[in-house]
């Protein structure tokens, strides 16, 4: 009789370390800081709208962009985004994505030539800088190299 005590007392203890050590209960993995990122920026399919707070060009108030909004949306195989005065820097919409690995800049339309810096981020407050040199497509040889220089977009949700 002790013998079977023993074996079921075995049989109970083995079930309950096998119980605890896949998990116990199948929770979700973490996010990857790039899917957090993402879920902070362009929040689910609708995405989120930014306005700005402030934005300078080579360190004055930038001119030309008094009703910007800048919407991202986003899901790890597509990312896009639109604005309103968003001329010259963006286009009224488009694509973007992370720059590489790097969560703290994206590029625009892929245009490498313009990475985006993201700092300052808030994601409780909804805030965050975008900077970029900018230079235009063409740039001198288009006519274009009034626009050139560094741009600061200091955004909060809307």
């Amino acid at each position: 009789m002790l013998k079977i005590k023993n074996i079921a007392l075995l049989a109970i203890s083995m079930f309950t370390i096998v119980l605890f050590s896949c998990g116990g209960g199948g929770g979700t993995d973490p996010l990857t800081p790039e899917e957090q990122r993402l879920l902070d920026l362009a929040g689910s399919a609708s995405g989120v709208t930014y306005t700005a707070s402030s934005i300078t060009f080579e360190g004055s108030p930038a001119t030309g962009f008094e009703n910007f909004r800048l919407t991202f949306q986003g899901t790890a195989t597509s990312k896009t985004y639109s604005t309103v005065d968003g001329d010259p820097v963006f286009s009224a919409s488009g694509s973007w994505a992370f720059n590489g690995t790097n969560i703290n800049q994206i590029v625009i339309d892929n245009n490498t030539s313009n990475v985006f810096n993201i700092s300052n981020f808030n994601a409780t407050a909804g805030t965050f800088t975008l900077t970029v040199n900018f230079v235009a497509n063409g740039g001198v040889a288009a006519g274009t190299n009034s626009t050139n220089g560094t741009y600061v977009f200091n955004l909060e949700k809307q």
